[in-house]
């Protein structure tokens, strides 16, 4: 079995710079998403095709990666010495990822056949107003600071340049792996039930299972 140096030796010096590139993209957004661009589909499948490489590496620092059959690199923690720092989202973020997340999920198991899986801001409105938080949050203010922070870490994409009508909400495989779906239900019910004791003009912070490598908002 190859040690990591003799793997290491084996690449060439442009290799060496993609291995580097990758090990930085994990690092800081947590995923490498296949299909959000030809640059992110290099790096999946040179992540892919290294896989024993990148894992004795990320261990040394007690991580490790997993690589989906559906065009998704995830980096795990994967030692109790390390503590991994979670990012933090507010009750209001927290409802949003719960929403994108349940339409992901409806629209992989209703058989959606398209490649690139997309919702509109009017299902994720409709999404939000099953949470019965109507006028809790001022949305139009805090919606998209909410999709910008999703979209750092590689869950999702809109583009904010298209006309409001035309815009949409793509919604990366990555999502998936932001809640754990055996949690959800729980997750969903302690949210509502902070938020309808809490009101309107409490903002306390809530923690979801989501592990990202960034720093704190």
């Amino acid at each position: 079995m190859s040690t990591i140096n003799e793997m290491w030796d084996d690449l060439t010096a442009s290799e060496k710079l993609v291995f580097k590139k990758c090990c930085r993209r994990l690092l800081k957004e947590t995923f490498i998403v296949r299909d959000m661009d030809d640059d992110n589909r290099k790096m999946f499948f040179f992540v892919k095709s290294n896989e024993g490489l990148f894992s004795d590496y990320l261990d040394l620092m007690g991580f490790d990666i997993v690589v989906k059959d559906n065009g998704v690199v995830m980096l795990q923690n994967n030692s109790t010495d390390v503590v991994v720092s979670k990012q933090k989202f507010n009750k209001f973020q927290s409802i949003i990822l719960c929403c994108l997340w349940t339409l992901y999920m409806d629209k992989v198991q209703s058989g959606s056949l398209s490649k690139q899986i997309t919702t509109s801001f009017p299902e994720l409105n409709a999404e939000l107003e099953k949470f019965e938080f109507k006028g809790a949050f001022d949305i139009k203010s805090n919606l998209k600071t909410a999709l910008q922070l999703f979209a750092r870490y590689n869950l999702i994409f809109v583009n904010w340049n298209a006309p409001d009508n035309e815009r949409v909400i793509v919604l990366y495989p990555s999502i998936q792996f932001a809640l754990d779906e055996s949690e959800f239900a729980t997750f969903v019910a302690g949210v509502r039930e902070k938020m309808l004791n809490a009101g309107p003009q409490n903002e306390d912070i809530v923690d979801d299972s989501f592990d990202a490598e960034g720093e704190e908002e």
